[in-house]
């Protein structure tokens, strides 16, 4: 479940904090995008950024979940604004659902080209205390591991003759039910694992952390924040 594509791509050769920042324009993008024609041309344009970032691995895994947040926020969109009252229309209610899966993509690209590592180091540079840093970044290396448990347990479940496939959507999400409490005992304990680790390996002794990562801007930095930059300039116009 580790989304991290080790590739050599010049998104993969950007700094850390190129790459935070990065992020951060890719979000702020689609807000400029006022009309559908603009946003789905931002939306195409990030699927060729993941796709030449070797992402195309993780737009296979995760095509269905950005069907299925287009499908929810095109439904909410012409459901809400009739329940209140308010004015609508199809092109803005396509226009959000493209815009939260644009969001997904950004997301998506991040997570293609940077390393937990460069996450860490990245917003240690940007003035975040490590520990800050390191509880953020403990979210990419948590939902991998979450994910890894839930698939041994189910197989585990499945080598006992557990049927879980059988039912409908309330009878598959009760039998789910005991495979979740297994799964947060096993949270627990990797837990208090983790937590054990780094005490014996002197965690927060010392505020003033090293690192083996030392990258260097490049023009190609400098180049891919000042593209994004006036991207950015010329939507708000």
């Amino acid at each position: 479940m580790y989304l991290y594509r080790d590739a050599k791509t010049i998104f993969h050769s950007l700094h850390p904090v190129t790459k935070l920042f990065l992020l951060f324009l890719m979000i702020v993008i689609p807000f400029f995008a006022r009309t559908l024609l603009m946003i789905s041309m931002v939306f195409l344009a990030y699927i060729v950024f993941v796709t030449a970032a070797s992402g195309l691995p993780n737009l296979k895994k995760f095509w269905k979940m950005l069907l299925i947040f287009w499908i929810f926020t095109f439904a909410i969109w012409i459901v809400l604004p009739q329940l209140r009252g308010w004015p609508w229309n199809l092109n803005n209610a396509a226009l959000l659902a493209t815009r939260i899966d644009v969001f997904v993509l950004s997301g998506l690209l991040f997570v293609t080209i940077t390393r937990i590592e460069e996450f860490t180091y990245a917003l240690t540079r940007i003035g975040i205390p490590y520990k800050v840093a390191f509880t953020l970044s403990l979210g990419f290396r948590l939902v991998p591991l979450f994910y890894q448990n839930l698939q041994t347990i189910v197989s585990a479940q499945k080598s006992r003759g557990v049927d879980l496939e059988s039912g409908g959507i309330f009878g598959k999400a009760g039998k789910y039910g005991p495979i979740i409490a297994v799964l947060i005992s096993y949270s627990l304990r990797n837990a208090d694992l983790m937590a054990m680790s780094l005490e014996a390996k002197g965690f927060g002794y010392s505020h003033e952390r090293t690192s083996y990562l030392q990258p260097r801007f490049t023009w190609r930095d400098g180049a891919v924040l000042m593209s994004a930059a006036l991207l950015v300039l010329v939507l708000s116009l």
